[in-house]
This record gives C-alpha cells, structure tokens and sequence, in this order.
C-alpha cells in the first residue's frame, strides 16, 4: 500500500501547538495536512510569491441528502424495490447535485474573485479552479507561505482558511491549498530494509512462472485464482468481458510491464485494452514516486479479469490529487469497479473537509452501482505508528482511509504458511493467519535486539480496527466480533518529534461504535507473497494490502459479469457488495457452501483472530465461485 498527502485543515487536538510545532508533526497546516511526522522542524521561508497559481477543489453540499443516504442504502437492499436501480450521473446531478443556478452563482463568484474555473465536475458538487496566492489570502483570509522541513521545500496557509459569506451557505468544503507530496512505501518486498536489508532472502525469481502451483512468495494471479476457487468462475466463462476496471493511482507507470506480466501468463488480452486518464488538478503533474504501486494494481486485476477493459486514472499525489482522481472516474461512470491502494491514517483528517467530500463522492458511486475497494493499510493495528515510530510515539490503534468510509470494500491481508530464510536460519509461521509482523519478533530480537524490532520493524501486518470518524454501518450491526473502540488510546510523542518536549498529541473517542475493518483478507505477507514485473524484471517476495485491493478489483469484476442486465441497472453493475456480504455471512456463517472461510488464529499485531467476524481478518477468507452464487443470486 501506498500513504497519500492529502489537503486538510489542523486537527482539533493540535490547536494549542504553534504552526512550526505542528508542521513538525506532518499536519502541514490548515488545508496541507501532510502524513510522514518528520523530526526536523519546518523553516517558514515566508511569504509565497502573489502571483504564483496554484489549483484548488471546491466542494458543494448535496441537494436532498436524506434522501440520497435512503438512496445508498436501498440501491444495495435485495428486499428493495430499488435493488440495483442505479442512476447515471447524469441523473444523479440531477437529483442530488446543486441546481445549475447555484453552480452558476458560485462560479460567478469565484471568477469575480480573479479565478479560473476549469472544471465544474458533472455531478455539480465539486468545481475545480485555479488563482493566484494573493487571490486566494484576499478571498480566503489566508496567506501562503513557503516552508523547508528535513530538505524538502513545500508551501502551505499559514492561517485556517475562511469561507466568503457569499458561498458559505452552499459550500462543504475546500481543498488544495497545500502542495507538499509525501508518498511512502506500502508495497513491501520481502528483502528487509534499514539495519536487516539483505537479511531476507528473496524467492529466487527471474521470470514470471507460467504456469500455477508456484511456491508462496513466488505467486502470481493464478495461484491466487487456485486458492480463493476463482478457477470455476473462468470455467463459466467469466473473463470479465464487457466490464471495465477502474484503477485511481497517484503515480505514473509503464503499460509494457502488465502487458509484458500477462503474455508470460499465457493470458489472451486486448493489446489496446487499458486507457490512460491523467488528472491534473494540483500544482504539478503526476510523478513516478510509487510506479510499482500502478504497475502492481494492474497488472492483479487486469490479470484476474483478462477479458476487462481498464481505465486508470492517475493524479498526482499533492493537494487534491485523491480527491479530483476519485471524483473524475466516478463522473466517468465508465468504469464498473474502482479501487486504491494508497491511504493515510484516517486521524489525519480530523476537520478536513476533504473527508466529507470524498464520502459524498463515494455515495455518488454507490448510487451509480461503482463498488468502491480500498487497501486496509500494511501497519497492522496501528497505522499511524508507519508515521510515528515506537519508541519516540506510543503505539496508538488506529485504521486506515478511505479503507475506514462505511462505503469502501475495506481489503485486509492473511499470511499463508511459509518458512522464510534469513541470514541467520529459517523463520516458520506454520498457520493461515491475519498478516502480522510479529511472528518475526523472536528473529529479529535474537539477532538484532529487542529495541531494534520496536523502533523499525513495529508494526506490519494487514491494516484493521475500529474507526473513530465513521459510524458503524448497519450491515454490521448485530454481528459477533464487531468491536468498539479502545479505551486508554493516546498518541505521546517525545521531543525528537515534536520538536517542544514530551507532549500528548492525539486523544481518541473510547468506546465508540465505529465501523469495523477490514471486510475480507485475501494473502499479503510478503514471506508468502507475489511476482512482480516491474521495470522489465521479474522479482517475487512482494506483498501488501497493495495487492489485495486490486485482486478484490478483478474478482469482482468476474462476478459483475455473471451479473444479468436489466431496465434499471442495463450496464450489470454489481453495486456496493458489503451488505449482500454481511447478509450472506450472517445467514450462512462458516458452513458448507459459504463464501467466506474463518481465520481463527494469530492477529494483526492485536486484534485476535476468531471463528467470527473480528477486526483482523475480517469476515475470513474468501471462495469466490461461493461468492459469485450469493451476490447474483
């Protein structure tokens, strides 16, 4: 998985920090909120040049909200005469976005104002324009500064922004005033990095095997489809012909990789199947810092669905990037299945609007029949702690977004058996279990020290919990396992990251019934992980929620197809699978026929797992022939 900047105002529990000390801490400033928490304190370089342009998204409120939420909900309700009666978005502007007149006036203002509106987005709730820094302190109360922090120069408000009385009334939000990019890692190879690198000894893996029955950690997508009894869905004849899968990525990469990776497969594929959308939204274009993150979501799930058509959708990983990305593929509606790997701990959002503007576009895409996946996040229970490390922060339990949005397929990660070989012997995990890292506690403390563990190699697992920002959908309520959040969590930090002494940073809800994730867990250790063709070679030991996310993409793919076109729903669409899931694991729990199998031991560095639904494996594993019966039944 990859971690994402993202535009977003100063969290609550920060307010009583100076603007350096909370730049410090990642939170950029108002409308920059960025996710790495550096050790070095900004420098504000002052003032940004007035006349530099910079591109920002502004979000509208929906017209008739409760009815769209009834919408949501009875679009994805087989009891409902609305089951699977999506709308177009066309239809769902018409409905549900601002009137053309409200649009007009706020365009009118906007360009009143000196600014360029260059996109107003097709379901009339989110406009894209362009202005100068002086424009945006004279229209927004707030001057952009420049600022150098750890050797990267970036610039963000050094105030909160202001909404003008004459558009506030209609207005959800603001994003993009920031533009520092932080993209991480989350698609982990197996060989270690830091004081371990080279301890792992990756499979030995030159070319993509053809064939499947490859060792773990040397898997491609048809192992996986041997696995998870996909195989019987190609047997039906579900290649995913007639469908299109959506990717919304933030970095560029090659298309000959994946067509490269599928012709050593043996897969018949369209040579011009796959179609570039670059979204340009922010300051600056896409970049290639997590191309193997693109490469790797293609090449799963256009490998699973070989007969699909593919979009991808590339932003750059700055501003409003993410949300421009979501926004134009669900306007599209082109697409019949979306899903993200990249994401950052949904605590970072605390006051962003950008939360709220994203939720409102995932219910656009519910309502349109766009099944909407994302990566669950590869730091276990505590996603944060990717970003604080332990020691100098105390481990704090918290999930990962937009996995955390009710209207998310959240995609978490098992480990398969494997033996890993190491420098200094052989590692077993002999179990089928919720990935977490800390099987290799007992190596690396024996080897490398107990500290060395905590501090780099604390935590990793596949992402999961309970989240504090969202309610729990009713498709889980009443379910055994289901958590509510934890009591005592708080994120305290020293100061080599705060930079002003020992201080409590973050204070979480107790208690709080809040939706639980992950949904499924497919294979994501590394240890027992995939090939990767990526720069014209071949390397295996490659994991992550990275991967489950776009496989959940191309499987249910398959099953969309195998889904029967009707007046109201003439495209087949599937729609958002979690409450026919939930449904179906409630009726049928474990037994013979289900579509879930249960993981029942290990955790993710903290939730257990359990013979029910819990928050490290979520409802289990997944027999996707099974799966196919109950979502098309």
């Amino acid at each position: 998985m990859r971690n994402m900047q993202l535009g977003g105002r100063v969290p609550q529990a920060f307010s009583a920090l100076s603007l350096a000390a909370a730049l410090a801490l990642g939170v950029a400033a108002p409308q920059a909120m960025a996710v790495v928490i550096p050790k070095v304190a900004p420098v504000d370089m002052g003032l940004a040049s007035p006349t530099q342009v910079r591109t920002l998204s502004l979000g509208l409120t929906p017209r008739n909200s409760d009815a769209l939420d009834a919408l949501v909900e009875s679009v994805a309700d087989p009891k409902s005469p609305n089951f699977r009666q999506f709308i177009t978005s066309a239809g769902f502007a018409a409905q549900f976005g601002q009137t053309p007149a409200v649009v007009a006036q706020v365009v009118a203002y906007l360009q009143s104002q000196g600014f360029t509106v260059t996109n107003v987005h097709a379901n009339n709730l989110l406009i894209t324009f362009k202005g100068t820094n002086a424009q945006i302190a004279a229209t927004f109360g707030t001057q952009i500064h420049n600022y150098t922090q750890a050797g990267a120069a970036f610039q963000a408000p050094a105030t909160a922004a202001v909404m003008p009385a004459q558009i506030a009334g209609v207005t959800a939000g603001i994003g993009g005033m920031g533009n520092r990019a932080r993209p991480m890692s989350y698609a982990h190879t197996a060989p270690m990095t830091g004081p371990l690198a080279g301890d792992t000894m990756t499979p030995a893996v030159t070319a993509v095997p053809a064939g499947a029955g490859n060792p773990v950690g040397a898997w491609t997508v048809k192992d996986l489809a041997a696995k998870y009894n996909v195989n019987p869905l190609y047997a039906k004849g579900l290649t995913g012909a007639g469908k299109t899968i959506g990717i919304a990525t933030l970095a560029t990469y090659s298309q000959s990789d994946a067509y490269a990776y599928w012709a050593a497969l043996g897969l018949s594929v369209d040579p011009a199947r796959i179609t570039d959308i670059v979204v340009d939204p922010a300051d600056g274009a896409p970049g290639t810092d997590g191309d193997d993150e693109t490469t790797l979501d293609v090449e799963q799930s256009g490998g699973l669905a070989p007969g699909a058509k593919m979009r991808v959708y590339i932003g750059p990983n700055a501003g409003n990037g993410f949300l421009e990305t979501f926004a134009t593929a669900i306007d599209e509606d082109q697409v019949d299945v979306l899903s993200a790997s990249w994401g950052s701990p949904e605590i970072f959002y605390d006051g962003d609007p950008t939360l709220v503007l994203m939720h409102n576009t995932f219910k656009q895409a519910a309502v349109q029949g766009i099944p909407v996946i994302a990566a669950s996040g590869d730091s276990g229970a505590y996603d944060i702690n990717r970003n604080v490390p332990y020691p100098d922060c105390s481990t704090l339990l918290t999930v990962d977004y937009p996995a955390a949005d009710p209207y998310v397929l959240a995609a978490g990660g098992t480990s398969l058996p494997n033996v890993s070989a190491h420098k200094h012997g052989t590692v077993a995990q002999p179990y089928e279990r919720p990935w977490g890292g800390d099987y290799l506690k007992d190596y690396i403390t024996q080897w490398y020290g107990l500290g060395l563990y905590y501090s780099t190699y604390l935590p990793e697992g596949g992402g999961g919990g309970v989240s504090v920002r969202f309610a729990r959908p009713s498709y889980q309520a009443s379910l055994t396992g289901v958590q509510n959040s934890a009591t005592a969590q708080s994120l305290l930090c020293d100061g080599a990251v705060t930079g002003a002494g020992y201080q409590d940073l973050w204070d979480l809800a107790p208690n709080y019934a809040g939706r639980n994730l992950p949904d499924v867990a497919l294979n994501a250790d590394p240890a027992s992980g995939y090939v990767l063709l990526y720069k014209g070679a071949a390397q295996g030991g490659w994991g992550g929620t990275s991967f489950v996310a776009p496989q959940l993409n191309g499987l249910l793919t398959l099953i969309s197809q195998d889904i029967a076109p009707t007046a109201g729903n003439p495209k087949g669409r599937m729609g958002r699978p979690m409450p026919k899931m939930y449904a179906a694991f409630k009726a049928q729990g474990y037994t013979a026929g289900s579509p879930f199998l249960p993981i029942t031991v290990g955790d993710n560095d903290y939730y257990k797992a359990a013979p029910n639904y819990n928050p490290a494996s979520g409802l289990g594993s997944v027999d996707f022939t099974a799966l196919d019966a109950a979502l098309t039944k």
